[in-house]
């Protein structure tokens, strides 16, 4: 193989292994971003769902305190 030949081979095979790293490194940060998303999505998820026990258990404690011809 001539000289110039030979460079180009491995500055090819140079981009081939650039590009798969690069790929790999975006699938990794597509998801650890998806992960992220999932855990905001939960912790904002529990956190309606303790609201809506609060919000039930004052309305039953109002509707214990008041009396029965206010209904």
């Amino acid at each position: 193989m001539r000289p110039a030949e030979q460079l180009a081979a491995e500055r090819a095979r140079g981009n081939l292994q650039l590009a798969e790293r690069l790929r790999c490194a975006r699938r990794l940060r597509t998801l650890r971003r998806a992960r992220r998303i999932e855990l905001r999505a939960e912790r904002r998820m529990i956190a309606a769902w303790r609201r809506a026990a609060e919000l039930r258990d004052a309305v039953e404690l109002r509707d214990a305190a008041e009396p029965a011809n206010w209904r």
